[in-house]
């Protein structure tokens, strides 16, 4: 019985696919980030740099109030972090609800 021989072991390929999966998962992430922020009407905007240097914030409602704070804190007139943090988080969510049940459809 001969065997092909990809140069690539199961392991290697194995990393490599669940490698893709969370730069996918993270892709989603940044566009429901970004979709709550549009619907909010909020003018800003995250890129992929940005969210990799958030994503060492363990917390998501954390990592919004820590971007809020540094980024637009002129906000903090007039609402809390944590409220903020919550309704961004609870749009992302709404989005992500919708994507996950677009792709059942």
């Amino acid at each position: 019985m001969q065997q092909l021989h990809t140069g690539e072991s199961a392991s290697s390929l194995s990393t490599s696919a669940g490698n893709d999966t969370r730069h996918h998962d993270r892709d989603v992430q940044l566009a429901a980030y970004n979709a709550a922020f549009e619907e909010l009407h909020l003018m800003f905007r995250w890129d992929a740099p940005m969210f990799e240097w958030l994503c060492g914030i363990e917390c998501e409602k954390t990592r919004v109030a820590r971007y809020i704070e540094e980024y637009h804190a002129h906000l903090l007139t007039a609402y809390d972090a944590p409220f903020l943090s919550q309704l961004i988080f609870d749009k992302k969510n709404e989005y992500l609800r919708g994507v996950a049940g677009a792709g059942a459809n």
